[in-house]
This record gives C-alpha cells, sequence and structure tokens, in this order.
C-alpha cells in the first residue's frame, strides 16, 4: 500500500529548480547555511513599537536592510495608495481576488534606489516585511549585477533568496491572504496573492533550506502558519524517506 507514503507538494520540475536554484543561490552569495538566523516574527528581532506611521515603516525597512545585509543609504522609500482598498472604503459591496502591487523595485542608474510600498499593507506587519524582503532581494539580485529583468524566472529567484537569507517565514505566511468582513451597511470580501512562489513552493524550498542545514524539526518553523506550514511538514517527511533526512 502507498496510500500514506509522504509525497512531494511540487512537481519534478519545480522541485529540481528549487534544489538547483538554492545551490547557485548558496554560491553566489557565499551562504553557510547552518549559519543563517532565521528572522522570526518575535519582540528579540523586531522590538520597536509599530503603530503603521511612515517612521515606523521606515524603522521596519531599516531592520531588514540590516538582517538582509543591504545599506540603508542606497534606499529612497515611497509609500503608495493602493485603488483596491480605496474602492473597499468607499462602496458597500466589494469583492476582490487577484494580485495588486504590493511593492516595486526602480532604479535608473545614478542616484539612490527608489522602494515603492502599497499603504495596503501598513497594518498587517508580516505582509509589510515580506513585501520589504522581496524589494530588498531585488537590490541584491539587480541592483548587485547579479542576474537581469531578461532572466524569466527572476522574480522568482527573488523570492527564494528571501528563504537564504532567512527571511522566508515572512515571505512564506504572506503568500495567500484572505479577509472578509461587515458592519452597519458594508461587506465584502478579499483574497490577495503576494510574491510569486506557490504556498507549495515556499513550503518545499523552506523544507529543503531546513535540510540543508541538517535540521529535521526546526524551531522556526512553529512560526509558519496556514498552508505554507502544511506543505512545509508535508515536505519535511518526503525529505526523510528519499533523503534520509537525519536528526540533530
Amino acid at each position: 500500500m502507498t496510500w500514506f507514503v509522504p509525497q512531494c507538494p511540487v512537481d519534478e520540475k519545480q522541485q529540481l529548480w528549487i534544489e538547483q536554484s538554492s545551490s547557485w543561490i548558496i554560491n553566489q552569495f557565499e551562504i553557510q547555511a547552518p549559519e543563517v538566523v532565521v528572522i522570526l516574527p518575535t519582540p528579540e528581532f523586531f522590538p520597536d513599537t509599530y503603530q503603521a506611521a511612515d517612521e515606523d515603516v521606515d524603522s521596519l525597512l531599516q531592520r531588514v536592510c540590516d538582517y538582509m545585509r543591504v545599506s540603508r543609504d542606497r534606499l529612497e522609500l515611497e509609500l503608495f495608495s493602493d485603488k483596491s482598498k480605496e474602492m473597499r472604503n468607499h462602496l458597500p459591496m466589494f469583492e476582490s481576488s487577484g494580485r495588486g502591487a504590493a511593492g516595486e523595485y526602480i532604479s535608473r542608474g545614478a542616484g539612490p534606489i527608489k522602494i515603492r510600498i502599497s499603504t495596503d499593507h501598513l497594518n498587517d506587519p508580516m505582509s509589510l516585511i515580506a513585501v520589504i524582503a522581496h524589494e530588498l532581494a531585488h537590490v541584491l539580485w539587480l541592483a548587485d549585477g547579479k542576474i537581469s529583468t531578461d532572466r524569466k524566472d527572476h522574480e522568482h529567484l527573488t523570492d527564494l533568496l528571501t528563504v537564504w537569507l532567512g527571511l522566508g517565514i515572512f515571505t512564506a505566511n504572506s503568500t495567500f491572504k484572505f479577509s472578509q468582513w461587515s458592519g452597519g451597511f458594508k461587506q465584502g470580501w478579499e483574497s490577495r496573492r503576494l510574491g510569486y512562489l506557490t504556498e507549495q513552493m515556499f513550503g518545499y524550498a523552506l523544507a529543503w533550506f531546513a535540510f540543508t542545514r541538517g535540521e529535521r524539526r526546526p524551531p522556526w518553523s512553529k512560526y509558519l502558519q496556514g498552508n505554507s506550514g502544511h506543505y512545509f511538514k508535508v515536505s519535511m517527511r518526503f525529505l526523510e524517506r528519499v533523503r534520509g533526512l537525519e536528526s540533530t
């Protein structure tokens, strides 16, 4: 019987891409996997009071810059309004499903690199940190000349880099968001996707990250939420079966 044999949550092509791209990232950035500090959504890593003010966003940007080793001096931060949020606030009934622009990376050669972030994420620090991490990964890939936008998988590599620099919990947890509301004369729902890796791919990528570090039950995995957490567990069981992952 094979009903309960652990299966990989991604197809063979995606699995190969994650594993090979991870090895390439390790070489490109000279990463020592066991030494990577996994950043957690805890006061230890984010001790500042957050109230969604502009200065709070800038403080978060500074901290994520420090964790990803990107100089804050290279960047110009700009917030922009999300059109769907404006519609939601004015219509009695609103439904939305899709992916809006959560953040933008703009570099025109001379001068600072502009990082634009949608105000729609200001009240969700987990997603906000994920957006910042993704845009800073663009800085490391594009501004530093390691890849170009002509590469078809450059956005997927950008997501994957956040895993190997310790911010994968945030980007994985923010892959899919669903919310609904009702009150007075207003009601509606909204589902949104962030990033380019799917929940299944993030789950496997984080499991491969743990596998490379020799971790079987990493303590940081308890911070993974929803489907990404589920696919991480499935991936770990799969790797234990096919790769003989040993407990550390």
